[in-house]
Order: C-alpha cells, then sequence, then structure tokens
C-alpha cells in the first residue's frame, strides 16, 4: 500500500503545472465616462467595481456601492501593476476575446459610417493579436442604434496562467517595485 502522504506533494505539483483560468469582464459607456469591471477565477467573483472618470482620477465602487476608492493617474502608486503587466503579458494565454458595442449618432447615415469605421479598428486589432496569440478566439458583435446617441463598449475575455508563473511575476514585481521607489527616494 502506498502511503498518503504523497498526495500532498501531488497535489502541490499538478496546483503548478495547470494553469489558472481568469475571466475578465468590463464595460465603458462613453457618454457618462463609467463603466463595470470584473475578474473571475474559475467562475468565482473575485473582483467586481463599478468605475467613473473624473480628469485623471478613476473612482471605484464596489458592487453594493458602500465603499468609494480614488485612483489618482498622476503617482506612483499604479507602478506595481505596471511592472506585473509587464511581466505577465508574455506568460499569458488568451482563450478567447469578444468585443461587444452599441453605437448610435442620431443620424442614419453617421452612424453607419462610424460603426463601420469602428469595426476595422476592431478587426485590424484583432488581426495584429492573432498573429501574435494564434489559438485564440475572438469575434465582434455589434448593436446600431440609428435614431440615439449613444456609445457603450464590453469586453469579454478568458486568459490562463500557471499559478508558477503568476507567483513568480508577482514576486518579481513587487521586487522591481521596490527597486524603483529606492531609485526615486535616492535621487
Amino acid at each position: 500500500m502506498h502511503p498518503l502522504y504523497l498526495l500532498i506533494p501531488t497535489f502541490f505539483i499538478l496546483l503548478f503545472i495547470f494553469p489558472i483560468v481568469f475571466q475578465i469582464k468590463a464595460t465603458f459607456n462613453l457618454a457618462s465616462k463609467s463603466g463595470v469591471f470584473a475578474i473571475f477565477l474559475f467562475k468565482i467573483k473575485l473582483l467586481y467595481y463599478m468605475y467613473e472618470i473624473k480628469g485623471r482620477t478613476i473612482i471605484l465602487k464596489n458592487q453594493k456601492e458602500t465603499k468609494e476608492t480614488e485612483i489618482s493617474l498622476d503617482n506612483n502608486d499604479l507602478l506595481f501593476v505596471e511592472f506585473l503587466f509587464a511581466q505577465i503579458k508574455d506568460k499569458t494565454r488568451l482563450k478567447h476575446l469578444y468585443v461587444f458595442y452599441n453605437l448610435g449618432a442620431g443620424d442614419a447615415y453617421l452612424t453607419a459610417m462610424l460603426g463601420g469605421l469602428l469595426n476595422i479598428a476592431v478587426l485590424t486589432f484583432f488581426t495584429t493579436l492573432k498573429s501574435k496569440k494564434t489559438t485564440a478566439s475572438l469575434g465582434v458583435y455589434d448593436t446600431i442604434s440609428y435614431n440615439k446617441n449613444l456609445f457603450e463598449i464590453a469586453i469579454k475575455t478568458k486568459i490562463s496562467i500557471s499559478f508558477f508563473e503568476f507567483v513568480y511575476s508577482l514576486f518579481n514585481s513587487t521586487i522591481l517595485t521596490w527597486k524603483a521607489k529606492a531609485k526615486t527616494k535616492n535621487a
């Protein structure tokens, strides 16, 4: 009979090998400069924020709108996020990316032209992305409202990264952030 304590290292080895699947959903309304941002891990909600952009400040509200946080884009608070994104960018695998938008300019001709231009821009971006991430499933879903003035966009994506690569990127980003902050203090 095999000892059961070997299940523990087997569990951790499997945890490091198998990818972690994140699902990211984001919406943005250009008229009100607000939207929703959500991150799911294995279909379990990790983050859900409603946000509003005011100048160079982003105001985040949680799902129940009880807590409000302001993020300024001018300070070094986003340095860790920049380093983490740079570390994770090449280690992630894009499963799918879908863009949904609702467009209306009040005039049918102008709306059709803007819709075509936006569709070409998104498809050009998808062509560039498909050359780098060949296994990704990409899609555009557009709704044109000819008699309304509106612009809403939503993005749904699913990415995966192995647990080991994610933890390594977190540690490396933390170290790079400490070094950058120490360098700015000394300068």
